[in-house]
């Protein structure tokens, strides 16, 4: 049986061994390991160009990982704290859309906050669901828009009971964070989910001092850019998500 620790690098470690077996690719990407593109590999360097290869079967397929990109996911799960990792390309939001609608449908209503990213936005036009905005206020002295307070979360709840979820963004994009622990036990007590925005809170999963983090806090879904805070190379995501608190959720709103 496979040993996996957080020393493991599944992903790079089926690259290095794939690009060691010399295969001639007839397949993408067209620039054949740099060969067919002399400016680029340059730019980049030989050794990157050499493992940007396409999905064959021992570099696992990312719309359906069995090997070892669910192996990578598998540990990125565990080192952020969540029941399971999915890994995003294309930014953060394909990971914000999957969580708003995968958990919505139209006429659904989502508390959020008005300084949401326009990728929530997007989610709920394409669903049909509907926003139930909280004014998140502004520091007059900074001139930036703050967090959603815990009273005004709960005043949108009270007046929405048949909300699906609240969407929290931890923190802004300029660095605020909401009372996210409070939120997600309000939530929770009325069978609401709880969907982290986390696109600049990367670090908060890996320093004592940071603020909480969403999956620390108890929240169902979070979407983390790991391009923006996390050091990896632009684009790159993750959709973490927390399937027993989600289960316990789903079940209390059937009864």
């Amino acid at each position: 049986m496979k040993t996996l620790s957080q020393n493991s690098m599944p992903i790079y470690e089926a690259l290095e061994k794939q690009k060691l077996n010399r295969i001639v690719h007839f397949d993408v990407p067209g620039h054949k390991g740099g060969r067919g593109n002399k400016e680029m590999k340059e730019f980049l360097g030989e050794k990157c160009v050499k493992v940007d290869m396409n999905s064959m079967k021992p570099l696992d397929n990312l719309c359906h990982p069995s090997s070892v990109i669910k192996d990578a996911q598998q540990l990125a799960a565990e080192a952020f704290g969540a029941d399971e990792a999915f890994f995003i390309v294309n930014g953060t939001t394909a990971a914000v859309q999957a969580m708003i609608m995968s958990c919505t449908k139209a006429g659904d209503k989502v508390i959020m906050p008005r300084n949401v990213h326009r990728s929530a936005i997007n989610a709920l036009v394409v669903n049909g669901a509907l926003p139930v905005y909280v004014n998140p206020g502004i520091n007059r002295h900074l001139g930036i828009p703050l967090g959603m307070s815990v009273a005004d979360v709960k005043r949108a709840m009270e007046e929405n009971p048949d909300a699906k979820a609240v969407l929290v963004n931890n923190p802004t994009y300029y660095g605020i964070c909401s009372d996210l622990k409070e939120i997600v036990r309000l939530a929770h007590e009325r069978g609401m989910l709880v969907l982290a925005d986390e696109a600049h809170g990367t670090h908060f999963y890996f320093g004592d001092e940071m603020p909480v983090s969403a999956m620390a806090a108890g929240a169902d879904m979070s979407a983390v850019s790991m391009h923006k805070t996390g050091g990896s190379l632009t684009q790159s995501s993750l959709l973490l998500t927390k399937i027993r608190s989600m289960r316990t959720i789903y079940v209390r709103s059937l009864t």
